[in-house]
């Protein structure tokens, strides 16, 4: 139990050490050396925990889809009507993807990641957009598959724009307005 403890503490560690070079220098100084040398373990001692660089940078990707999923998934259980839980879905990732720890996130390539990893960011993200389908499908949207991912798409142009300087509330309220809108007059209700 104390070896767990122990060997959670490093990861967790050696992932934080991930996360500050990343925001203070980049992806590319995220290096096994730089990790050792930032969390004050041997190089041999971090590559006990991950295999490679690759490895660390999945494990930020997996940690942050597996914390925003579940997050949702927790304020959406709250509430039954369907327009609400979409407004939940919207603002909540949208408070996510502008946030500054989503900023380091996006700077890791998936596809330099391990093929594994690939699989698992994938099947987390569909996770993280049933959360979203269920509601809209509700609704009687005929193309359900369609309209989700054109949230999304929504929802990431708006962090794109607040990441770029404009007002996240101003933001958060046009694109509820303009999803909304666009369910209401597809839906079958």
């Amino acid at each position: 139990m104390v070896r767990e403890h122990i060997r959670d503490e490093r990861q967790e560690r050696i992932l934080a050490a991930a996360q500050k070079l990343i925001a203070d220098k980049g992806v590319d100084a995220v290096s096994m050396a730089e990790l050792a040398a930032e969390t004050g373990l041997s190089r041999p001692a971090i590559y006990q925990y991950f295999a490679s660089r690759e490895h660390v940078l999945a494990e930020l990707v997996i940690n942050e889809m597996a914390d925003l999923s579940n997050a949702i998934d927790e304020h959406i259980a709250h509430f039954d009507e369907p327009l609400e839980r979409i407004r939940i879905w919207i603002h909540y990732s949208l408070a996510h993807l502008a946030s500054a720890e989503h900023r380091i996130i996006r700077e890791i390539s998936i596809d330099s990641l391990p093929e594994e990893s690939r699989g698992m960011i994938n099947a987390m993200h569909g996770h993280f957009m049933t959360a979203l389908v269920s509601p809209v499908a509700q609704l009687g949207i005929p193309d359900v598959t369609a309209t989700c991912h054109l949230i999304f798409a929504s929802v990431a142009a708006a962090a794109k724009r607040i990441d770029e300087g404009a007002e996240f509330v101003r933001e958060a309220s046009a694109l509820e307005k303009f999803t909304i809108a666009g369910l209401t007059a597809n839906s079958a209700s």
